[in-house]
């Protein structure tokens, strides 16, 4: 399939109608999709025959974009019941149910769900949270959640779990410190392309509060991001 092709297809993947805010729910856009999980395959062969997992599955539209290139199988992960009905809605659309499993898990949380521990995938997909917004969590609850750079804790997340590869997006801004995590995580990183991602522009708003808003109807603002492809140095000479 060509690259044109999948965007064309991606197109028809049905985006939030109400993203909540202090999730974070920017969906990735089918041209973005269609260049990360091309990528994937035409240079490094990561998708086609391989056990993928998406970590934060959101409207599924890296999955069915890898599916589409003939992935193996797709475990996707997403905190939100809501998020997880539109993306069961999108695959069911796609003709995609035996090939993608959801499974409700927060990965906000300290430690590895255990749903999570059970799979290794050879290729981790994953548009993460940026970190912008804060999020509210019961006081009870607050050792046992990451505060704070949660980009890097889908990344930790994605290093304890993959067996050779990830592929994630992140803010240009914050290249060098990723670049310090991968080395202190025995990783391999390559910034693959710096892309412009629109996502909706936010009110400001009291912090902690749970909002959402009509992604449709927000105003946008592009921010730079990298495309960044992480490779285990363990498996790297197997």
């Amino acid at each position: 399939m060509k690259l044109k092709e999948l965007e064309s297809h991606l197109s028809n993947v049905e985006n939030f109608s109400n993203a909540k805010e202090y999730l974070e729910q920017y969906m990735t856009t089918p041209h973005l999709a269609a260049r990360m999980i091309y990528t994937a395959q035409t240079q490094y062969e990561d998708i086609e025959n391989n056990l993928l997992i998406d970590l934060g599955i959101g409207t599924g539209m890296l999955s069915i974009a890898s599916c589409l290139l003939n992935a193996d199988h797709v475990f996707g992960f997403d905190c939100d019941p809501d998020a997880l009905k539109l993306c069961q809605s999108n695959i069911e659309e796609f003709e995609l149910e035996s090939n993608i499993d959801l499974i409700q898990a927060d990965l906000r949380r300290i430690r590895l769900p255990i749903d999570l521990q059970r799979i290794k995938a050879d290729t981790i997909i994953m548009n993460p949270p940026f970190g912008t917004k804060p999020f509210s969590i019961a006081n009870e609850d607050q050792d046992e959640f990451c505060l704070g750079g949660i980009d890097m804790h889908f990344l930790q997340h994605a290093r304890q779990i993959a067996q050779h590869s990830i592929y994630s997006l992140h803010k240009t801004s914050t290249r060098d410190h990723i670049y310090k995590k991968a080395k202190d995580w025995n990783m391999k990183m390559d910034v693959l392309a710096v892309l412009q991602f629109d996502i909706a522009k936010l009110e400001k708003k009291r912090p902690n509060r749970k909002t959402t808003t009509t992604a449709n109807s927000a105003p946008l603002k592009a921010i730079e991001v990298d495309l960044i492809r992480f490779e285990i140095k363990d498996n790297m000479d197997s």
